[in-house]
């Protein structure tokens, strides 16, 4: 009887250590989940690949009376350079197992708040030219523009990603849509004509701007680090390539001279790219 009862103490005793056992044998990563998180992101942006273009159209009056019709057009492709900064992210998902294998898919929303800039001083927009009337010949110019600047901010991506399972978390990999924010501003544009000598021919500088939501495409490999069965980090590096949006400007003009007026439109259009790369650190809770 004594036996028996010993016996017993020691299966009592036991059942700790066997309730550890069983779940220290237990991933740490629930085998499904639904997950929000934020973080931190450090950014790079390429404003490479701008595309500037200017035309003017003119009435050319001398001491009043009319002379000639001009017209010049032509463009530039200033490189804004890039533009490394840190931003704040949140980004929301879901994973799921697949039949009981290593292998996970997916996908989750994110949002970065980039804030980049590419930006240029004094940038020449060469003009090549001709008028015709009472005169007529051909002529050089350029428009200058004092600044110009693009933005790239607001971005959001969902991205459909498969992964596979180490126990304490996976690596994955994804691609999938982006939607941002692109600004762009044209500060300071002014219309230069060499004919007897150099002529500002559009008067007052020209200031446009535009914000424009872009679609672009991004592509992700990271991994996921479990710390609990309901929290878990996630490292990943991305790089998104957005498409390019132009936008038109135009300006009535009349710049008038002691013997010369110039009486017409100027106008063109400006179209802004803005790609990126990060690599983003966030802390996420697993429901």
């Amino acid at each position: 009887m004594n036996y028996r009862i010993f016996g017993f103490a020691l299966c009592l005793a036991g059942l700790p250590l066997a309730a550890q056992a069983q779940e220290a044998s237990q991933p740490l990563m629930p085998a499904n989940g639904v997950f929000i998180g934020a973080g931190a992101a450090l950014n790079k942006a390429d404003f490479g690949n701008q595309d500037l273009f200017g035309f003017g159209v003119s009435d050319v009056y001398a001491l009043g009376h009319w002379v000639a019709n001009g017209q010049a057009a032509g463009s530039t492709y200033p490189d804004l350079g890039n533009e490394t900064g840190a931003s704040f992210v949140l980004q929301g998902g879901f994973y799921r197992t697949i039949n009981d294998t290593p292998w996970v898919w997916g996908a989750k929303f994110s949002y970065n708040n980039l804030g980049l800039t590419g930006s240029r001083d004094n940038i020449l927009i060469p003009q090549t030219g001709s008028y015709s009337g009472e005169i007529s010949g051909t002529f050089n110019g350029n428009y200058l523009l004092q600044n110009y600047k693009v933005e790239i901010e607001h971005q959001f991506a969902l991205v459909p990603l498969i992964g596979y399972s180490f126990g304490r978390g996976f690596v994955y990999a994804g691609a999938g849509p982006t939607l941002s924010r692109v600004n762009s501003n044209m500060n300071g544009l002014i219309g230069f004509a060499e004919l007897d000598h150099r002529y500002d021919v559009s008067g007052t500088p020209g200031y446009f701007s535009s914000s424009d939501w872009v679609w672009g495409g991004t592509a992700t490999v990271g991994v996921t680090y479990f710390l609990t069965r309901n929290w878990f980090l996630d490292l990943n590096y991305s790089y998104t390539a957005s498409s390019t949006v132009t936008n038109k400007f135009l300006n009535q003009f009349d710049t008038v001279y002691p013997t010369v007026e110039f009486s017409g439109t100027s106008g063109g259009n400006y179209s802004a790219t803005a790609n990126n790369q990060a690599v983003a650190l966030t802390i996420n809770y697993v429901f």
